[in-house]
C-alpha cells in the first residue's frame, strides 16, 4: 500500500549532496544506452534505457525511458520504465508510467502514477540484467 504525503517536500531537499560521488546529468544531456555511475545521480537531462546508480534524482525537467536500479529515487520529471529501488517518492509534479518493485513507496496527491506497485524485499536482486 502506498503511503500518502502529507508535509511538502522540495525538489531542493531531495538534492544528493554534493561529492565526489554525486553525478549531475544536464539538461544538455541525451543518452540512449545503458548507464552505470557508482554514486549518486541527479538527471536534469535524458536516459533512454536503463540507469543503474545508488541514490537517484529526478529533475522536473528530467526524463527517463527504460528502466531505474538504484539505492532511493526522489521522482519530480517524466519517467516511463521499471524501476527496482527499496525506497521511491513520486512527488507533486512527476508523471510515471510502469512498474515499481519497492519496500517503501512514497506518493504525494499531486503526483501522477499509472502502473503497478508491488512490495518486495531487496527489490533491485528482481532487477533483469543489462
Amino acid at each position: 500500500m502506498a503511503e500518502v504525503m502529507t508535509e511538502k517536500i522540495t525538489l531542493e531537499d531531495s538534492l544528493p549532496l554534493p561529492g565526489p560521488t554525486t553525478t549531475v546529468l544536464g539538461p544538455h544531456v541525451d543518452i540512449d544506452g545503458d548507464v552505470y555511475i557508482d554514486g549518486d545521480v541527479m538527471l536534469i537531462g535524458r536516459i533512454s534505457g536503463s540507469l543503474r546508480c545508488k541514490r537517484f534524482v529526478l529533475d522536473r525537467e528530467g526524463e527517463l525511458e527504460g528502466m531505474l536500479v538504484a539505492d532511493s529515487a526522489a521522482i519530480w520529471g517524466n519517467v516511463s520504465a521499471d524501476m527496482y529501488v527499496p525506497i521511491i517518492e513520486l512527488h507533486a509534479g512527476c508523471s510515471v508510467e510502469g512498474a515499481a518493485y519497492h519496500e517503501q513507496f512514497i506518493l504525494d496527491r499531486e503526483a501522477l502514477f499509472e502502473g503497478k506497485s508491488r512490495r518486495y524485499q531487496n527489490p533491485q536482486a528482481m532487477a533483469p540484467a543489462t
